[in-house]
């Protein structure tokens, strides 16, 4: 159904309708970062033998798919499509229908992917970018992350013997992880699911790295920023 018009629309097609941000995000600019990070995560975590010229053309194509329907139906909150699938119960397929008679090659995509790590690495590479994402623009939340690095290096820096480093920061740490702001609350959320989806991965297919995904993350958060390197050293 959708035409080669309508998907270059994805450029101004606006995501996160329900959470105060900074600024917008693009469906195309989430394709973008999914397929980026999902090629990232997959080179770590999977071996050459499985990770196949093949395979990645499949990663590849599903990550700049996935959420093509939105051009038509929207973004439709993640909550909101939770607690409507469960009062839908039986019927709660809907929303794949309508997903499959928006943009028909997605169930090709779907049906080849399915069962497989290759989607699991999808799904890690969207909540990561949402992670990102809702960290940097969400309303509030890119000064909690500030308050707490300032709140780290200011702890480091006291005095030996002056107060239980170790007991301030594990108090610190346990205060941030109770939502601050709703869009800290949101990136908590996403990183629960991140993890958990990471551990069961392990347990699914534990013949690939699944802790790497930990560390792109990881990489994604608080990695070395190339542009500061680059203007101020």
């Amino acid at each position: 159904m959708l035409t080669l018009r309508d998907i270059v629309r994805s450029g101004h097609v606006v995501r996160w309708s329900s959470v105060k941000h900074g600024r917008p995000q693009y469906l195309a600019e989430h394709h973008y970062m999914v397929t980026m990070i999902a090629r990232a995560l997959a080179r770590r975590i999977l071996t050459p033998q499985y990770y196949t010229p093949e395979n990645q053309i499949l990663l590849v194509d599903y990550c700049l798919n996935h959420d093509l329907p939105e051009l038509i139906a929207g973004d439709l909150p993640s909550v909101t499509k939770r607690k409507l699938e469960m009062m839908l119960t039986e019927k709660s397929d809907v929303f794949k229908k309508l997903d499959y008679e928006i943009h028909p090659p997605l169930r090709k995509l779907d049906d080849k992917i399915q069962g497989t790590p290759l989607a699991i690495i999808a799904k890690l590479a969207d909540w990561a970018d949402a992670i990102v994402y809702i960290q940097q623009e969400g309303a509030g939340n890119f000064e909690v992350k500030i308050a707490r690095q300032i709140l780290d290096a200011f702890i480091d820096s006291m005095p030996s013997g002056l107060a239980d480093k170790d007991e301030m920061q594990n108090a610190m740490a346990s205060f941030y992880e109770r939502p601050i702001s709703h869009t800290h609350g949101i990136e908590l959320k996403l990183k629960r699911a991140y993890q958990d989806k990471v551990n069961n991965a392990a347990k699914a297919f534990p013949e690939y790295t699944w802790q790497e995904a930990n560390s792109v993350l990881s990489e994604l958060l608080e990695g070395e920023d190339a542009q500061i390197k680059f203007e101020y050293e």
